[in-house]
């Protein structure tokens, strides 16, 4: 659009020249026109600007050739505008991207855009210098793009009630299983607690342990077991009475076989080789599994399904947003072009294309068609889940945490109370 009004713009300038040239000239015997002077003026060029982008897509950075190709596809669509890309590693010993961003901060003079760290922490550093911009308003403003964010997630980033970050891609827990194991054995597949109970023996039979997990570590089992009992209602009331039935549900898979016969000393590790050689047609894990496990086209993930007189299940799920986009005043108070951009890249149609690499989104959005099927459904347990909440390792007490996780082999063997265990944890936190 910018484009084509300058064109106009400039031919109308020509004709101004023309017109006014025209009437100067005297009425009779022109002289003839020069070679130079009937050569056309060259259209000024759209008025430019250079918006500074600092992201941790870069170096060995999964997502960091999508990231090249959008930011390209961005500037060739908007020639006027320059992104300079600042980006910087994470991986490895030294994190170089909180190095820049610290050293432009007391430079005072931090990127326009940034994708970066959130959290108390850090949301209190970037807003000691009061350089960066409250999205409520603009959030407020352009409704549609507001309603792309989901909710909680958005909700999690937010610093004394205000929207100095917006969320943009982490992680995701849940239940993986192999489809192919499920269908080989005429069984249904495990997305409810009555499908996994009743495909207990007939995967034990064949051979295949029903559900990969070390209960010497059980910390992803039971997050999501948690999860999968209370949900929303009582995710946060930390060591309710109500968290009492996933152990026990927990506790109820032992007594039925589902763990391997070494879960008290099996290794996360060897939780994870079980399950991507197909020795274990179910593993409770994240999100950094998917780019191992992907390539098999049986693979799936959901939440774990509602455990007995529960109230979770396909309606919540686990995930967490590490980081988010930040926007200083000043690039809000020079133009609109560095909100342009950042709506460009929250986008669905940009959010989907980092999503097929992995990852959890803040934004609603469907995965590609070239997607694995593992990664569709991700895309579809995420999607589906109104309530979605980050793991409670983050947010009660470490002493606390570890009493409860440690308290399962306990529970399993008949030695303590689910309940017992819980009030244990919460003294402590």
């Amino acid at each position: 659009m910018k484009k084509r009004f300058m064109s106009i713009a400039a031919l109308c300038i020509i004709c101004l020249i023309a017109a006014s040239c025209a009437s100067q000239a005297p009425a009779a015997n022109p002289a003839p026109a020069s070679t130079e002077n009937t050569q056309s003026a060259p259209a000024p060029a759209p008025a430019g600007e250079t918006i500074r982008v600092v992201t941790y897509f870069a170096g060995s950075d999964a997502w960091a050739p999508v990231w090249k190709e959008v930011i390209q596809e961005y500037m060739t669509a908007n020639p006027g505008i320059i992104i300079l890309d600042e980006s910087q590693p994470t991986a490895g010993v030294n994190d170089m991207l909180k190095t820049k961003v610290q050293a432009d901060l007391a430079a005072n003079s931090p990127s326009d855009l940034m994708l970066y760290y959130t959290g108390d922490a850090y949301a209190e550093t970037l807003t000691a210098q009061d350089s960066y911009l409250d999205f409520t308003e603009a959030l407020s403003q352009d409704p549609e793009w507001a309603a792309g964010f989901k909710q909680t997630p958005l909700q999690s980033v937010q610093y004394q009630g205000k929207q100095y970050t917006l969320p943009y891609i982490g992680f995701y827990e849940g239940l993986f299983y192999n489809k192919g194991l499920f269908d080989k054995l005429g069984l249904a597949e495990p997305t409810s607690w009555e499908n996994i109970i009743n495909s207990l023996d007939a995967l034990n039979e064949n051979g295949i342990t029903p559900l990969a997990s070390s209960l010497a570590a059980p910390y992803f089992l039971v997050e999501n077991f948690i999860m999968a009992q209370v949900g929303e209602s009582n995710h946060r009331n930390y060591f309710d009475d109500s968290w009492a039935g996933a152990l026990d549900a927990i506790a109820e898979l032992h007594s039925k076989g589902a763990f391997p016969k070494d879960a008290m000393t099996l290794s996360e590790d060897d939780v994870r080789l079980l399950f991507s050689e197909g020795k274990a047609a179910m593993m409770i894990n994240g999100s950094w599994c998917v780019d191992s496990l992907q390539s098999n086209p049986d693979m799936r993930i959901i939440s774990m399904p509602t455990t007995p007189g529960g109230k979770g299940g396909s309606n919540s799920a686990i995930s967490g947003f590490g980081s988010g986009w930040y926007m200083t005043k000043a690039a809000a108070s020079r133009s609109g072009e560095t909100l342009k951009l950042l709506k460009y890249l929250t986008s669905p149609e940009i959010m989907a294309r980092f999503i097929a690499i992995g990852g959890s989104s803040a934004i609603y959005c469907e995965a590609p068609d070239s997607s694995s099927n593992l990664l569709k459904s991700a895309a579809v347990m995420l999607n589906t889940a109104t309530y979605i909440d980050k793991t409670l390792d983050s947010q009660v007490g470490h002493e606390a945490y570890e009493a409860m996780n440690g308290g399962v082999q306990y529970i399993v063997e008949g030695m303590k109370t689910s309940k017992e265990v819980i009030e244990e944890a919460r003294s402590l936190n």
